[in-house]
């Protein structure tokens, strides 16, 4: 027989610092792990699609008597509500300049126009021309038969994470400055969404508006009457409801046309968590760039491994 086998003493594991590889690939599954956490939330991260009044398709200012690009009248009356008037619905106009100079208005900006609904004339006379760029619509009174009633809506997307049309839950801040003949009440996402007469409390709203430059705030948080809109993930409607009053408070008993129109020229200023929007967030590109990176170093890694053949 031989000598016997030595002992061997408890055999402990080599401890390697991880390699570049390693720390990448548990940076990249770490960031992974905290998308799949926010993926449960319903978590605003950008907005798109606010457009000021009168713009046509590029952005650029529409002529007079052409369509705006991104505000739709989804709902018109002319007698208070009791009927849809379906030849007041549709793209609204844009007002000619000439128009709305020298009229009382707010002024057109470089970058907005005021718009006003389909059928409207040049003048007050019913013979004259319609679409043209002409802003003479019914609407008499604040209530009764001859009320004119005209909804404008946006449609504008929040992006993030959530299901489609679930509410967001973090801060979302939109300021806005429009001007209306003869007065306005702002909604965000109502039932409907602007093809009925929205009902309840309004985000906003104001009387004879049509010189208004005062700026209004729409959000979904804070106290004080602050807490005043409900955004979702997904497609949103900012709903402008404008009353065709002829400065008359109550019910009139006149038919005559009266100018009417809207005009939104500032509707980008938007924050998300009290920053501008957009929101950059800066780990997605990250995990890209570790993601590549670590690909690189693998396959550079098996290219020194591999044998070499004579």
């Amino acid at each position: 027989m031989g000598p016997p086998a030595p002992t061997l003493g408890p055999v402990l594991p080599v401890i390697r610092p991880l390699s570049l590889l390693s720390r990448s690939a548990l940076v990249l599954a770490a960031a992974l792990a905290l998308a799949g956490l926010r993926a449960g939330a319903q978590t605003a991260t950008n907005i798109t699609g606010l457009y000021y009044t009168g713009q046509n398709s590029s952005g650029g200012l529409q002529s007079g008597g052409g369509q705006d690009a991104n505000w739709t009248v989804t709902y018109a009356s002319t007698d208070g509500g009791s009927q849809a008037s379906s030849s007041n619905e549709g793209a609204a106009y844009v007002i000619t300049p000439s128009s709305v100079s020298g009229s009382g208005y707010t002024p057109n900006t470089a970058s907005a126009q005021w718009i006003t609904a389909p059928g409207a004339y040049m003048n007050a006379s019913t013979s004259s021309a319609q679409n043209a760029g002409g802003d003479f619509l019914p609407g008499n009174g604040t209530t009764g038969s001859n009320e004119g009633i005209y909804v404008y809506t946006l449609a504008f997307t929040i992006t993030g994470s959530g299901a489609a049309g679930t509410v967001v839950t973090n801060q979302i801040q939109i300021t806005m400055t429009l001007a209306a003949d003869d007065q306005y009440a702002v909604y965000v996402n109502p039932s409907g969404n602007g093809t009925t007469n929205p009902t309840g409390t309004a985000s906003a709203s104001q009387t004879s508006a049509w010189s208004n430059k005062n700026q209004i705030t729409l959000q979904n948080y804070g106290g004080g009457g602050a807490n005043n809109a409900k955004f979702v993930i997904g497609t949103n409607y900012l709903v402008i409801v404008v009353d065709n009053t002829n400065s008359a408070t109550g019910s009139s008993t006149s038919t005559a046309l009266n100018a009417s129109g809207l005009l939104v020229y500032q509707t980008s200023a938007a924050e998300i968590d009290g920053k501008p929007v957009p929101e950059v967030g800066t780990w997605l590109p990250l995990v890209g760039v570790l993601g590549c990176y670590g690909l690189v170093r693998l396959r550079r890694r098996q290219g020194e491994l591999r044998p070499v053949r004579a």
